[in-house]
């Protein structure tokens, strides 16, 4: 059985990580209306990997005999003035969704619950790949600057972006 405090916390997890998914569905909506659609298929694919981890979340609650308590998602910001505006903001979601994995395993280790240190160790093995490609992304946006031929090279790069086997 789960601790109150360690369930609540999972809980939020499951919040933070639906926010990401909805973040990322209006980053992809953004890309659309651009006609970016490389970009766009990258958000897409992001949206559905953090849809996974929610789920992975939600299932381990439900495995450890938890309740799962599902609250609203506040609507996501949609107005981007570039690309580079849009991988901004999912650098730093990123950065505080890792934040927020690493605040529930602290509450782990403290309240020495290892079933759920060991579940969170591959969030954590995750957020760093997901803070790592964000920002490359950021800095590639930064370089290509106004020049549309380099936004266009790097849209169809990231067009080519295939789903992880999860």
């Amino acid at each position: 059985m789960l601790k109150p405090n360690i369930e609540a916390a999972l809980n939020k997890q499951v919040n933070h990580e639906m926010a990401a998914a909805y973040n990322y569905f209006a980053m992809e909506a953004w890309f659309e209306r651009e006609n970016l659609a490389g970009f766009a298929r990258w958000m897409r694919i992001q949206r559905e990997e953090e849809l996974v981890h929610a789920r992975k979340l939600f299932q381990y609650i439900l495995d450890r005999g938890g309740k799962v308590e599902l609250e609203a998602v506040a609507k996501p910001n949609a107005d981007f003035k570039a690309a580079k505006d849009v991988f901004t903001r999912a650098f730093e979601q990123e950065r505080a969704n890792t934040r927020s994995i690493h605040a529930v395993y602290e509450l782990a280790v403290n309240e020495k619950d290892y079933a759920t240190q060991q579940m969170l160790q591959w969030f954590i093995e995750e957020q760093v790949e997901e803070e790592k490609i964000t920002s490359e992304t950021e800095a590639l946006l930064e370089m290509a600057g106004d020049n549309p031929s380099a936004l266009l090279l790097l849209n169809e790069k990231f067009g080519n972006r295939q789903p992880d086997a999860d």
